[in-house]
């Protein structure tokens, strides 16, 4: 038997163009090494940080093109998704089975050659990024999902380093990088304004 899941009304911020065309079109996968999971679309479970992805999509497009955007969110549903099929890293069990393939994949003889990328911290996140975007890839996840501790802004680090002495955890969020867009339902548009 099955074990189904389904996860609602998650929120995808981009430029109001491209919430148009992936309204009409539904979505493409995207991205780069760089993400933490690779090539996928990616989704938040709280609005307000897909607004920020939107807000920070738009200044991106306007210092490389010059070209003022609005921001714009996404919302979608996950549904009808085989367990079998997610990669979560919240759950211990998934987490068993990606440091087992780790250990064997990386058995002293594999080279990954990012001797190129100086700064040690992305170097770190694209070591990440390429081994679970290959471990989903070879297991034919559909759905990955991973809490993170969400970057320090100048803004708050003395909250930060407050939270920390008080082994508080600040700034955690969720993200859902979904490799297969057959398993996104429900596409609407969350309107230009926060």
């Amino acid at each position: 038997m099955k074990y189904l899941e389904n996860y609602y009304n998650l929120s995808h911020g981009t430029d109001m163009i491209s919430a148009q065309s992936i309204y009409q079109n539904g979505f493409e996968i995207k991205g780069d090494g760089s993400s933490w999971c690779g090539k996928e679309v990616y989704f938040y479970d709280i609005k307000s940080k897909a607004w920020w992805a939107a807000n920070r999509k738009c200044e991106e497009i306007k210092k490389a093109t010059g070209a003022k955007v609005k921001p714009n969110v996404v919302f979608a549903d996950i549904k009808n998704i085989d367990r079998k099929e997610i990669f979560d890293l919240r759950v211990k069990r998934d987490l068993d089975l990606f440091e087992e393939f780790v250990d064997n994949y990386l058995d002293g003889t594999t080279q990954i050659n990012i001797d190129k990328v100086e700064d040690e911290t992305e170097r770190k996140i694209i070591l990440r990024a390429m081994l679970i975007s290959f471990f989903v890839d070879k297991g034919k996840r559909k759905l990955v999902i991973g809490n993170f501790r969400q970057r320090p802004q100048p803004l708050y680090t003395n909250i930060i380093e407050l939270a920390n002495s008080l082994d508080i955890v600040f700034g955690i969020e969720t993200i859902y990088c979904v490799k297969d867009t057959n398993v996104i339902n429900n596409i609407h548009l969350g309107g230009n304004k926060q």
